[in-house]
């Protein structure tokens, strides 16, 4: 209430154009952020819409249901059957992998040694790919409609009884789920590194719509991919240029839609997933879709390693 009343004082005494000015750089405090996440519960990520929270713990062959709505609650867990130990790699080799995914189809059409239908992710995604990570047909289904299942081992998906996968049909929107993999102890978030990030998102836009490269530059890592296949040198090159044809043109973005979760890693790395509605609007052009960031903790600050 306070900076709510601080922000109309600064309008009345300054202006629009003050007022906006005071609340970008609120955005960019870990302060702000920190209030705003005092009642929320981030140990498996910060969501600012509903959403459904699959938590497969692959040696203890369970997977865990979890819903967001302002607060974290488990709804079920369920007992599952995985692939082998360790980070998938490549195609064949057996293992579920491990990380962040999204689930992006409902697959009915299948062959009944997978049960009745399946929930196909996105695996590998764009952290797999920037790691020379292959295979496909990562899916979360059932056993066979015959009955007959010979081992216990999956080739890398997420197998559950079929009882179990009509029930977690019935229990989520898997168009508003993420599935997250950890090998044994989850890895999870706490509101400082959440607060952390939010500014910095915010610090990194606030460089981007002002065209200020060399502010812009300092947020990618040294070893930063591009869903396209550019290292940094070559997409720093290509960011310059845009920079300089923008310089004279007014930039809007906005974020909403944020969601930031914690990646899960054989390693226990300090890497979080975003995910977030882009708008981008200029003079010449206009983006409205979804931008995804996968960032780090390092000696040097917050640094995005991927992006697309």
């Amino acid at each position: 209430m306070l900076y709510a009343n601080n922000l109309v004082d600064i309008y009345r005494y300054k202006g629009i154009s003050a007022l906006v000015k005071a609340v970008e750089n609120k955005l960019q405090t870990k302060n702000y952020w920190l209030n705003a996440l005092e009642n929320k519960d981030v140990t498996y990520g910060y969501f600012e819409s509903q959403k459904f929270i699959l938590f497969c713990v692959k040696n203890k062959k369970i997977l865990d249901l979890y819903t967001y709505n302002n607060k974290l609650s488990k709804i079920k867990t369920f007992h599952v059957l995985t692939g082998l130990d360790g980070q998938k790699e490549k195609e064949g080799d057996l293992r579920t992998p491990i990380g962040v995914y999204k689930l992006k189809s409902f697959l009915t059409n299948i062959d009944s040694f997978y049960g009745p239908f399946a929930f196909a992710t996105n695996y590998p995604n764009i952290f797999d790919q920037i790691n020379n990570r292959d295979g496909h047909g990562i899916w979360i289904h059932g056993k066979p409609l015959d009955g007959k299942r010979d081992t216990n081992l999956t080739k890398g998906c997420i197998v559950l009884d079929n009882n179990d996968l009509e029930d977690l049909k019935e229990k989520i929107n898997y168009q508003k789920t993420y599935l997250l993999i950890s090998e044994d102890k989850p890895l999870t978030a706490s509101k400082d590194e959440i607060a952390s990030i939010l500014a910095f998102l915010y610090k990194w836009r606030y460089a981007w719509k002002n065209n200020d490269f060399n502010k812009y530059k300092k947020f990618y890592d040294k070893n930063f991919k591009k869903s396209n296949g550019m290292d940094l040198k070559r997409f720093l090159n290509y960011k310059k240029r845009v920079f300089q044809n923008k310089k004279h043109q007014k930039v809007n973005i906005y974020f909403s839609n944020i969601s930031i979760i914690p990646y899960q890693n054989i390693n226990h790395d300090k890497i979080f997933y975003i995910d977030m509605n882009e708008k981008y609007l200029s003079d010449t052009y206009k983006y409205i879709g979804i931008k995804e960031l996968y960032i780090h903790f390092t000696k040097s600050g917050i640094k995005i390693v991927a992006e697309k």
